[in-house]
């Protein structure tokens, strides 16, 4: 009997969380287009629970690409998560947004600025469900969320910040040695331009933009962290965001610190 959809979207989420990795995906699933991609997240969200936020590239060429992320995948700077048990294959340094009102599908800058809570370091652990992600089509690991394995948030930001993205100095450390810094990214403008094509996209879809979802905006550094386990986001002094990656180990395959709410300027992360 020939896999159904079903069928592979347990695979892909047992994957993530100690299950067995996936060798192929199914030829005769792999999504034709993004509307098919879009709606194979769909059916992964709705079983694990409710929205924490989003991925869209920010600043990139044509309609930005996206993913709902589980708020169950949200994590505090400093936390301990099992790395091999959930495949965590690579890092990506990102600034994120905190929402402080719902956003609408058709908002206009303006009001977009205005629901930015806060700016804040976010590191996204790309997660892996498959033995050779490489051998996987495109499509196929745009429906699994866009591979997100985790995200841990820092602290936010100085409002300050808003006019330098653009030319935010960012720094990976990995087991506290830099391995790669850039000094460039998306500027305000091009996170709001983002913000605002993803208010009517997520609409569309049902999970319209809610106050306190964080949504990372693009990876500013993206690199294979290989065996290390302290991983930091240096941003020079506007802050900093970092995680702990514990290898091996059993256990029930949670992950070893779960969300307690981030330091805030008197808002909800969540």
């Amino acid at each position: 009997m020939a896999e159904t959809v079903e069928d592979t979207v347990d695979r892909l989420i047992a994957g993530h969380d100690g299950g067995p990795l996936m060798a192929n995906f199914p030829d005769h699933l792999v999504p034709m287009d993004l509307a098919q991609t879009y709606a194979m997240q769909d059916m992964i969200m709705d079983k694990l629970g409710p929205v924490g936020g989003w991925k869209v590239m920010a600043g990139g060429e044509g309609e930005p690409l996206c993913a709902p992320i589980p708020a169950s995948r949200y994590y505090p700077s400093g936390a301990h998560l099992r790395g091999a048990h959930h495949n965590l294959v690579l890092t990506e340094i990102e600034v994120a947004v905190r929402l402080s009102r719902d956003l609408p599908a058709g908002v206009d800058s303006d009001a977009i600025e205005n629901a930015i809570g806060a700016f804040l370091p976010a590191i996204e652990m790309v997660g892996s469900p498959f033995v050779d992600r490489d051998k996987i089509p495109f499509n196929a690991k745009l429906a699994d969320l866009q591979s997100n394995g985790a995200v841990v948030v820092g602290p936010d930001f100085s409002p300050d910040i808003a006019d330098h993205m653009s030319s935010l100095a960012v720094a990976l450390e990995l087991d506290g040695v830099p391995v790669k810094e850039v000094a460039t990214g998306a500027s305000k403008d091009a996170i709001i331009e983002a913000l605002r094509w993803l208010a009517g996209h997520a609409a569309q879809r049902g999970r319209p933009l809610r106050a306190g979802e964080v949504i990372i905006t693009g990876s500013r550094i993206l690199y294979p962290h290989g065996n290390a386990r302290a991983i930091v986001g240096n941003f020079g002094h506007w802050g900093q965001v970092s995680a702990r990656l514990i290898r091996g180990g059993s256990g029930s395959g949670k992950w070893v610190q779960t969300w307690r709410g981030l330091p805030s300027r008197g808002e909800r992360p969540f």
